[in-house]
């Protein structure tokens, strides 16, 4: 024991470490003298709990314990840097270790200041970034490669997950990595959907996948999925939930009625004010909406239901009228056919009734004419 704590107090000379050791339950100490300080660098406790000390001056004043291939476990205090695992080459040389780094593993490399690495060939190579999994890279300052082959890409700020759904095809040449595109930007590789839920029982929340795949709602053949019912199908169709089980108070319309409101919403050509001024739409303002129909939670929205339904309930209405018109239309024409062929059996010739039309307007006349004479005769013997 004597042998190994003078090993492990000259493996620890070169440095000085200013944290205080409080414990009293000490198996093994090493110091040293730190302007005329007694400053703790190594501690073993009875408890198996163990303190490593030094003093960070990053790495020019000295010289890292081991470099090259192998497994150790290496604590390097001028970098405040720690490693642990295996390297086949020089992933934990002294060039290759950044301060108050952390890598562990199997040839995982943290370059980058203040950069962790952990799992199986990965690498962070930039300050703050951070490398978990399997073969990823965070080559972006303050980025995260999560998974399997997620890489930053030099992309600062940037959060990249890659799910196993592109197998190393061992192929030195070809790159499986998902990359980040932008700075600033979060990146997700989930070929089974990415399920976000709200509810500790998993009841609701939103999906989104493929559409090769069915969402914790059943819903299938959607890209947007979510536990209200509504869903964005894979052809770019939004549809609403109208499950009648899922309404209550319900209420008859008058179609009429509502066509009677509608005529006092004006419909407007307008443009977004976040859009360019040439993109232009069409449609009512939702206060107007509000105040005709007094639909929806609020009034600075509408509700597609909700004018879906104004639409329906006014087409309706004038269905309605179309069938009641069409009806009168109809028995109009049943009197004007009737009227025709009592016509027609007037003007048909070789019949009592029927002497040619221009005959009978004349015989019609000569009769009124006749009568009204015999009354001008007749009126002053009546005086």
């Amino acid at each position: 024991m004597k042998y190994l704590v003078s090993a492990l107090a000259c493996l620890f000379l070169p440095v000085a470490a200013l944290a205080q050791y409080t414990a009293t339950d000490t198996l093994v100490s090493a110091r040293t003298l730190v302007s005329n300080t007694k400053v703790t660098r190594l501690l073993l406790a009875k408890s198996g709990g163990f303190l490593l000390g030094g003093e960070y001056d990053g790495g020019f004043n000295s010289s890292i314990l081991a470099e090259g291939t192998g497994t150790r476990l290496l604590w390097y205090p001028q970098k405040a840097a720690f490693r642990a695992g295996y390297v086949d080459a020089t992933q934990w040389d002294d060039a290759n270790i950044g301060s108050y780094s952390i890598a562990a593993g199997y040839n995982t490399r943290a370059l980058g200041d203040y950069s962790t690495a952990f799992g199986y060939n990965n690498v962070a190579a930039q300050v703050g970034s951070t490398a978990l999994g399997q073969y990823c890279i965070a080559s972006g300052a303050a980025s995260v490669a999560l998974g399997y082959y997620a890489h930053t890409n030099a992309r600062q700020g940037s959060f990249v997950f890659s799910d196993r759904s592109v197998p190393d095809d061992g192929n030195i040449f070809t790159d499986e990595s998902f990359r980040a595109s932008v700075n600033h930007s979060a990146n997700w590789r989930v070929s089974g959907g990415f399920r976000i839920f709200t509810s500790s029982n998993l009841s609701t929340g939103v999906t989104l996948q493929s559409g090769a795949v069915t969402s914790n709602w059943n819903q299938t053949n959607a890209v947007i999925s979510t536990s209200t019912g509504a869903y964005l199908s894979t052809s770019g169709v939004w549809t609403n939930t109208s499950d009648v089980h899922k309404k209550h108070l319900f209420e008859a319309v008058s179609g009429e009625d509502v066509l009677a409101r509608l005529r006092q919403v004006p419909i407007q050509r307008w443009s977004y004010k976040a859009d360019n001024a040439r993109v232009r739409h069409l449609g009512p303002m939702a206060q107007d909406f509000r105040r005709a129909f007094g639909l929806g939670p609020d009034s600075v929205s509408i509700g597609t239901v909700d004018a879906d339904g104004v639409a329906l309930a006014g087409v309706q209405a004038l269905d309605a009228r179309t069938r009641t018109q069409a009806a009168a239309l109809a028995a109009l024409q049943a009197e004007n056919q009737a009227l025709r062929a009592r016509l027609d059996a007037l003007e048909r010739p070789g019949t009592p009734a029927g002497l040619p039309l221009g005959a009978g307007l004349g015989l019609t006349l000569a009769v009124l004419g006749g009568v009204v004479a015999w009354r001008r005769k007749a009126a002053p013997a009546a005086h």
